[in-house]
């Protein structure tokens, strides 16, 4: 829409300014008028804000019943409690009483709290066994008002011992001033616990069950964060909650219809744990930095509930999944509902995909004359393989029927005194050897070796040619052997040729 007044000039900010000296015969400078404006005009604003966020806040409460107050001096009764939320910005303690059909908390100064009965979702009672405060705890269906606003979770509680310990104290762990404050705090205890179940046992007769108090199971807790802090969640008969710090968690396994683990691999430390609920429209719950170790733990408590849940190893957008569910829930189960979050359907698509890359695989002529020509190389090769083979085969045997380094030393020493034996005989009785370099002498032919052996075996001792045949290595002999065959071999093949 436009303007009337097209040429009109709009004001943003305007800066008043004023003399601060005070003039005779005036009873204040002129700029504390400005001050005296200024926070007036501040008040009006904060007034206006606070009675807008009081209407937001009244607008989503349900009117709930007109408490019934029971006259009857014998109603259950709970001294010296203190409410969370508080009421006032600093904790007031007071009395929880029950009357015909609600609780009414009441304030030393005065302000009262009431929850009805039919108002209640959960009631729990925690005891003190390895926590610092003992509590009930109310999970309420409708928001209720108090302290300028709305609380689904209101809780009850009283401390027990010191929650903070001062360190300045030197304590000795035999001092008898420490040993009966112990004493007094276990007796303390005991005293409280009774109190509060029968308090709870009370309120369950008045109300006919209609009101009934559950408490955690501690041994099946496990470490997470579902806010800011890791605590220790406990898991009840239909809920799992932490009650022990503010604000509170619970849910109601009643209404989650799936439970999905994020970030499962077993070289991360800690898993996510995501609660969807059955009412897609209201936001999912998560637990995170759970520790992997206790990942079959709460499998089995999931289990003994008889409530689904899957994993994957990636975390997922949340928000996203719910706003296309909302946006279309037929067309999402249509196309397979939860099943992308199963694990089993990646891994049967993976294996469909390498079945038919083995049926679509055929072999063709390139195949087969490569194939036929790999048979004719490795016949060629028969003749050098089936030499390296057998020696390989006797090294092999002869290294493992070999003796240990203490028995070759000794054979060894003996070996080279026997033959120094040998020899200083033989010079005695023989003439003087051929030279060495004869000995030596490449074999150009098998027939010349024999004939030079022949000539020089007469005048050779017999004592040590003995001695020298049974000193020999056989494998180096059986190794010689093996190459004049496979040099007779190949020339016979030559000769074919």
């Amino acid at each position: 829409t436009s303007f009337p007044q097209p040429d009109a000039t709009f004001v943003k900010e305007i800066t008043y300014r004023s003399s601060n000296t005070k003039e005779p015969g005036e009873i204040s400078a002129p700029s504390s008028n400005l001050n005296t404006a200024y926070r007036l005009i501040k008040e009006v604003q904060k007034k206006f804000k606070t009675r807008e966020a009081e209407e937001r806040e009244k607008e989503g409460i349900v009117k709930q019943d007109t408490l019934i107050i029971n006259p009857n001096r014998g109603n259950p009764k709970l001294k010296d409690l203190y409410i969370r939320p508080n009421i006032v910005s600093k904790r007031i303690s007071g009395t929880l009483e029950a009357h015909t059909n609600g609780f009414r908390f009441t304030s030393i100064r005065g302000d009262k709290v009431d929850i009805l009965y039919n108002n209640i979702k959960n009631a729990f009672f925690q005891p003190c066994d390895g926590e610092m405060v003992i509590l009930l705890h109310f999970h309420l269906k409708h928001a209720i008002l108090f302290g300028k606003k709305k609380h689904v979770d209101v809780q009850f509680y009283t401390e027990v011992g010191e929650v903070t310990t001062d360190l300045g104290k030197h304590q000795h762990m035999h001092d008898r001033d420490d040993l009966h404050a112990e004493q007094a705090e276990r007796e303390l205890r005991q005293k409280l616990k009774a109190a509060f179940k029968g308090f709870c046992e009370k309120v369950e007769a008045i109300t006919k069950g209609e009101v009934e108090f559950d408490s955690p199971f501690r041994e099946l807790g496990f470490y997470g964060a579902p806010f800011r802090s890791t605590v220790l969640l406990q898991p009840t008969s239909g809920c799992v909650v932490h009650l022990t710090e503010w604000p509170p968690f619970v849910v109601s396994l009643d209404e989650v219809e799936l439970i999905h683990f994020e970030r499962v691999q077993f070289h991360l430390k800690n898993f996510d744990m995501v609660f969807v609920y059955k009412d897609y429209s209201k936001k999912t719950a998560m637990i995170n930095s759970i520790p992997m170790n206790m990942l079959d733990h709460v499998k089995d408590w999931l289990n003994s509930c008889e409530v689904h849940y899957t994993e994957g190893i990636q975390s997922l957008n949340w928000a996203k999944i719910m706003k296309t569910i909302t946006d279309d829930p037929e067309g999402f189960f249509d196309n397979g509902g939860w099943s992308f979050l199963e694990p089993e359907s990646a891994d049967e698509g993976e294996d469909d995909d390498d079945d038919e890359d083995d049926e679509a695989y055929t072999p063709t002529d390139i195949d087969s004359e490569e194939g036929d020509s790999s048979e004719d190389y490795s016949e060629e090769s028969d003749w050098s393989g089936e030499a390296e083979d057998s020696s390989e085969e006797e090294l092999g045997s002869s290294e493992e029927s070999g003796k240990d380094w203490d028995e070759l030393e000794e054979e060894a020493r003996r070996a080279d005194a026997e033959t120094l034996y040998d020899e200083m005989e033989g010079s005695k009785h023989k003439p003087p050897a051929p030279s060495s370099s004869s000995r030596h002498k490449h074999h150009s032919s098998s027939s010349s070796s024999r004939h030079k052996s022949s000539h020089k075996s007469p005048h050779k001792s017999p004592h040590k040619s003995s001695h020298k045949s049974s000193h020999k290595s056989p494998h180096k002999s059986d190794h010689k052997r093996k190459r004049e065959d496979s040099g007779d071999r190949h020339k016979e093949k030559k000769r074919k040729r």
